[in-house]
């Protein structure tokens, strides 16, 4: 997985760096469901506002199925922005994953439906 961060009006840290560190293993076990060898890029930009204590994270999850997941959030502090913003790529990457074993899907496409 490629990995894109950015800031604007913010200085790097060890400690956003290591907020971002902590969503991105979260988006890695999601993206198990992908084989090693697709194409997975995600870009984060981290902005704060110049003129108050405001903070923006947005976030794009490149999959390899053609689709992006976009994610675009504000806060007061650049963490709780970083995290409300992976946390909506994580339920938007659990609906892709439930569409993608869904028993539907399977019918779809000639199969048969695999029961336990």
């Amino acid at each position: 997985m490629r990995v894109d961060v950015s800031f604007k009006y913010l200085k790097k840290s060890a400690f956003v760096d290591n907020v971002v560190e902590n969503n991105l293993k979260k988006i890695r076990r999601r993206i198990q469901i992908f084989r090693q060898s697709d194409p997975i890029h995600i870009s984060v930009h981290v902005e704060k506002n110049p003129h108050k204590d405001q903070f923006f994270c947005r976030s794009h999850l490149y999959l390899p199925t053609s689709k992006v997941l976009i994610a675009d959030e504000k806060a007061g502090s650049a963490s709780l922005a970083i995290n409300k913003a992976f946390s909506a790529i994580s339920r938007q990457l659990d609906k892709e994953k439930h569409k993608k074993h869904s028993p539907r899907r399977r019918l779809k496409k000639n199969l048969e439906p695999e029961f336990e």
